[in-house]
């Protein structure tokens, strides 16, 4: 399994940030269709998925962001946990648990793909591979100093690496 983080991960949403810190999810929403989805992502999704490898999201944002761009670009994402679903929010590792009892995979097939320090940080709790997201950081001094098992600056690194690991993902 394979579970990203949105924000920054898959998509940049940093020109909504300032709608997503105050938790005015009805701008973002307004600006959704507009938000740029990193290079690669759309094809490294369908490729995972091709391969058989269940797909998630687990984000701090609601869960009808991702839908969203789900829906719109036909991701084959079948799982999203968002902060409704969740009691604690990340680097609280329940996200990660609930997407994982969801697809019901353990912790030693799973990866988890995000571009914060609370991704790895979760990551580490729920006993998952950390791969540090680079690409949509514009400082990654936070992500470098929680060490990631991998980190990755480019979405087609990132891909070549899961590509590789193949064998033990599901």
């Amino acid at each position: 399994m394979v579970i990203f983080d949105f924000d920054q991960t898959l998509v940049d949403t940093s020109s909504v940030e300032k709608f997503r810190s105050t938790k005015n999810w009805g701008a973002v929403m307004a600006q959704a269709s507009s938000l740029p989805v990193y290079g690669g992502i759309t094809e490294l999704l369908a490729e995972l998925d091709g391969a058989g490898h269940t797909l998630a999201i687990v984000t701090k944002s609601p869960d009808m962001v991702p839908r969203a761009f789900i829906r719109a670009h036909n991701w084959p994402i079948k799982i999203v946990v968002g902060h409704h679903q969740v009691r604690v929010k990340k680097p609280n590792p329940e996200g990660l648990l609930l997407a994982m009892s969801k697809a019901n995979v353990t912790p030693n097939t799973t990866y988890h793909v995000g571009d914060h320090s609370q991704d790895t940080e979760a990551s580490r709790r729920a006993g998952v591979v950390a791969l540090g997201s680079a690409w949509g950081c514009s400082d990654i001094s936070d992500l470098v100093k929680s060490k990631p098992d991998r980190l990755f600056h480019t979405v087609d690194e990132l891909g070549a690496f899961l590509k590789s690991a193949a064998v033990s993902i599901s």
